[in-house]
């Protein structure tokens, strides 16, 4: 493999890699902005620990970063600087709610808690277990698996609600 071609391939990688972590955080976050810069946090975190390029690292420093923001927003309210009206870089528009196109389903995930959609992303998207769910959150088995089961019955519930009152109004 000459020299360009390994750069490229190592470059595709690092997309692959940093996708992943950017749905992640956006099941964590359920804000596009927020997920971003959390990705963004947490990448910059790994580079400057010397940190493999991993999902299972880049994973966990998202969580981390996550809930200790979590926890400070809970602490210190924070207010948006809407004195700023000139922006320093230029927004490029792209899509980031693939997987979301459903109003109906963007609206139950609302439902969820952060956790809740955390688990429930690991396992639908990420295709871990829940042994490998429990390894990730910290949680017990039992939990993870309750979780999983609470999460289907909560959409299943949102679902007939919303389609008694679709089927009412019409």
């Amino acid at each position: 493999m000459d020299r360009f071609s390994r750069s490229h391939h190592l470059s595709e990688l690092l997309v692959i890699l940093l996708q992943h972590g950017y749905r992640y955080a956006l099941s964590l976050t359920h804000h596009a902005a927020k997920a971003e810069d959390l990705l963004q946090d947490a990448w910059v975190a790994v580079i400057q620990a010397g940190g493999p390029h991993e999902k299972n690292y880049l994973f966990c420093a998202i969580r981390s970063r996550y809930y200790n923001l979590h926890k400070r927003e809970l602490l210190v309210p924070m207010e948006p600087l809407d004195s700023i009206s000139e922006s320093v870089y230029i927004a490029v528009e792209v899509d980031y709610t693939h997987g979301f196109d459903e109003p109906r389903l963007e609206a139950a995930l609302v439902q969820l808690r952060s956790i809740e959609r955390e688990v429930l992303y690991l396992s639908a998207v990420e295709g871990y277990t829940a042994q490998e769910i429990t390894t990730i959150t910290g949680q017990a088995r039992g939990t993870v698996l309750s979780m999983l089961t609470r999460i289907r019955k909560k959409i299943q519930r949102y679902f007939s609600a919303n389609e008694i009152k679709a089927v009412s109004h019409e």
